[in-house]
């Protein structure tokens, strides 16, 4: 879930006024489909979030009332079509212990028939870019989310590509590329740029020193 918001660039808006996230179904399949995780885990585990107020479903409908009673119930309730997560959700998401080694993508309006499948990435719909960076190395990693973190802690959502475009800038850090690291920080940052650089590139420059040797 944290994924599908991150890649769909959503905003704290979305989080605060609720969105359509993932289909409930597809969601199951995914989770379900990692190994040793059950449809009763999954549905105690779904419970739990729903009552600690972590995620809501949707859409919201009317009651319909009977026309031929005489009570008359004004109250909205959930269809349980679809997922998303709240505020506190997203916090709670965002936190190291909880975020996922491997995330396992969910598509609204995805059907599987039959099969198996094992460890399976999903992706839809047109553009879609997969890859993976095999040369970043721990330390890289560790970077790249102190970043993150810091981007976060202004407010900023950093989604997939700007995600990579952080990678990117790590990379160009350990050639000693400055002028290339700068430009796609300052792209990253956007706006919080001027107010943000006193702090986020310090970090990046002296990965720059210490790759030209000093």
């Amino acid at each position: 879930m944290l994924a599908d918001f991150s890649d769909r660039g959503l905003t704290a808006k979305d989080l605060k006024s609720g969105y359509e996230g993932p289909k409930i179904e597809a969601l199951a399949v995914a989770v379900c489909n990692v190994a040793d995780i059950t449809t009763v885990d999954y549905d105690v585990a779904f419970s739990d979030l729903e009552k600690s107020s972590l995620i809501r479903t949707g859409p919201m409908a009317m009651y319909d009332n009977d026309r031929n009673s005489s009570v008359i119930i004004i109250a909205s309730y959930s269809k349980r079509e679809y997922v998303f997560l709240t505020e506190a959700g997203y916090k709670e998401s965002r936190k190291v212990p909880n975020r996922p080694q491997k995330i396992q993508r969910v598509v609204n309006n995805l059907t599987i028939n039959g099969g198996q499948f094992g460890n399976m990435q999903v992706g839809q719909g047109e553009g879609i870019n997969q890859s993976i960076d095999a040369n970043i190395t721990s330390s890289d990693s560790k970077l790249i989310e102190r970043l993150i973190t810091i981007l976060e802690q202004q407010g900023q959502i950093v989604n997939d590509a700007q995600r990579a475009d952080i990678i990117d800038v790590v990379a160009a850090a350990n050639d000693g590329d400055g002028k290339e690291a700068k430009s796609l920080l300052a792209k990253v940052c956007g706006p919080a740029w001027e107010s943000v650089q006193p702090v986020i590139w310090p970090i990046v420059g002296d990965l720059v020193k210490k790759s030209l040797g000093f």
